[in-house]
């Protein structure tokens, strides 16, 4: 089973220095899910949310979207942390829901 990898996106443009950088979750090259938290800068409170695929298209009255985000109860000290948490524990994420890999 192939592990996530992780890339982290810096803003551009204007007004960069507005918005934090964006910690993607990848799973065969291709994004998954994110990391965010209250102040990734300093990274504290680290937070893991993944896009899956929803058993029933109906559940949350949007048809059109075959996914939906979860997130990963509890919070992590720092960004290293949640990658290790998130590599030791695929199996038990794959056995429990299907990832939507979005497109890039």
């Amino acid at each position: 089973m192939k592990k996530f990898t992780f890339k982290t996106e810096q803003p551009t443009g204007k007004w960069k220095s507005f918005h934090s950088p964006v910690h993607n979750i990848k799973y065969n090259k291709k994004v998954c899910g994110h990391l965010t938290g209250d102040n990734l800068a300093s990274n504290e409170n680290v937070k893991i949310k993944l896009a899956v695929v929803k058993k029933d298209v109906n559940e949350d009255n949007h048809p059109n979207c075959p996914w939906k985000w979860i997130q990963v109860k509890g919070t992590f000290a720092t960004l290293k942390e949640a990658k290790d948490w998130l590599n030791e524990n695929r199996e038990r994420i794959f056995s429990q829901f299907k990832l939507y890999l979005f497109d890039d």
